[in-house]
């Protein structure tokens, strides 16, 4: 646990998780509204190298590189630590939990590259929707991006072992991939929701 951060722990039992769990998600619901409706959101999304409406292919298009270098950083510290360094002839057994058990923290960035690759898998159907059914160019942006930061962020939380922030950012991602999907199919209830 980092930075004796242990309260901040979502690990316990069935009463304590499901006592810390819905006040956690309603965080994530309201940072998500505020971060839609903040200047700073307009502000990162004019910060990035592409127009407004192809941020989110932009997004999409960095997510393969990320997949990749938070795959690496395993693979090199294994390489840097373990006796017999990394052994690239069975990859997967080298980084299998049983392998990675001496070392959690290179356990816990292999943990954080596979959810990495798991959340790929829910990010391109919402990117479709949201570009199929044309969600406004400027909150698919944003949701873009906030998506990006949230992965960003989640892979530095989980190789710190915060699994309470850790747990925010994921579903703060979460939230803008289902808000992508949900807000050109039903604008009339998302939108009010999100307060624009």
């Amino acid at each position: 646990m980092v930075f004796g951060m242990k309260a901040m722990s979502l690990s316990g039992g069935f009463m304590k998780v499901n006592f810390l769990f819905p006040p956690v998600i309603a965080a994530c619901g309201a940072i998500l509204s505020y971060f839609i409706n903040s200047p700073i959101s307009l502000s990162l999304v004019e910060a990035m190298p592409v127009p407004v409406e192809k941020v989110p292919f932009f997004v999409a298009a960095l997510m393969p590189i990320i997949v990749f270098v938070s795959g690496v950083v395993p693979i090199m510290a294994l390489a840097a630590v373990a006796p017999a360094g990394y052994n690239n002839e069975t990859p997967r057994q080298a980084k299998s939990p049983k392998a990675l058990e001496p070392y959690p923290t290179i356990f816990r960035l292999q943990s954080a590259h596979n959810n990495t690759i798991e959340s790929m898998g829910m990010m391109m159907p919402a990117f479709w929707v949201a570009h199929t059914l044309a969600l406004e160019k400027v909150l698919f942006a944003k949701l873009s991006v906030l998506y990006l930061g949230c992965r960003l962020a989640f892979l530095v939380f989980y190789g710190i072992n915060s699994d309470c922030l850790r747990t925010m950012a994921f579903l703060i991602g979460f939230f803008s991939l289902v808000t992508m999907g949900f807000a050109p199919l039903f604008p009339a209830t998302v939108f009010p929701a999100l307060g624009v």
